[in-house]
């Protein structure tokens, strides 16, 4: 695989481009060519120990839309953006029941033999145990799930920034309600995984508001 060599002031420009747009234009939509080239950063985004315990669905039923808004709260300006990504994370339960998301993907993705998934299960759930302190307890799994979530929609957001797509990532709104609806369509099983955020894609129609952010030597410690 060629090494890539993106010129530094590409990214720069790219990541000064990204804001929190708050209203889209309907009209404009993205390309067939740049939603899967994003869709695939978010697949080939890192994860802890490879478990990729989160799912995407991208919400482009206006019908499921509009209920979806409900439940969005000061969020539902953004719904005119061209795509709405919904990211999911696996529940404490799906990841460490047997046969469950884990073993999935040791067996299944990975194609580890029986000898090989068992050592490498053992391991993480020392880990998970010892170091992070989460096995046994699926609030805590749940939420380490999400922060593998939160990954991805990074990358797809800096992938979006640098095709000049507009973007906006969402925590505003109902867990409860969302989960109700994704079920009530068959989406998602909420024993299985629940919503942890939601992305707006698509082109804004109004002047992107002024950034602000620490200075880096506040940000960032040298030793």
């Amino acid at each position: 695989m060629d090494r890539p060599n993106i010129a530094a002031k590409d990214i720069e420009l790219a990541l000064k481009f990204r804001r929190a747009i708050k209203s889209f234009d309907p009209k404009k939509k993205i390309s067939d060519e740049d939603i899967e080239l994003i869709l695939e950063a978010i697949r080939l985004a890192p994860t802890s120990y490879g478990f990729e315990p989160f799912n995407v669905i991208v919400a482009q039923d206006a019908d499921l839309r509009k209920r979806i808004e409900k439940a969005a709260g000061v969020n539902a300006a953004r719904f005119t953006a061209s795509h709405l990504l919904i990211f999911t994370a696996k529940t404490g339960q799906e990841l460490t029941r047997k046969d469950g998301h884990i073993d999935h993907m040791l067996r299944d993705v990975a194609q580890m033999n029986a000898i090989v998934r068992t050592g490498y299960k053992t391991f993480w759930k020392k880990w998970a145990k010892t170091d992070f302190k989460i096995l046994g307890d699926d609030d805590k799994l749940h939420q380490w799930a999400a922060r593998q979530a939160y990954i991805a929609l990074g990358f797809a957001m800096m992938v979006a920034a640098e095709r000049g797509i507009d973007s906006c990532a969402m925590e505003g709104f109902s867990i409860d309600k969302l989960a109700e609806i994704l079920e009530d369509v068959k989406l998602i099983d909420c024993e299985k995984e629940l919503p942890v955020v939601m992305l707006a894609l698509g082109y804004g129609n109004k002047k992107p508001h002024s950034q602000t952010r620490r200075m880096m030597d506040e940000i960032a410690r040298w030793y």
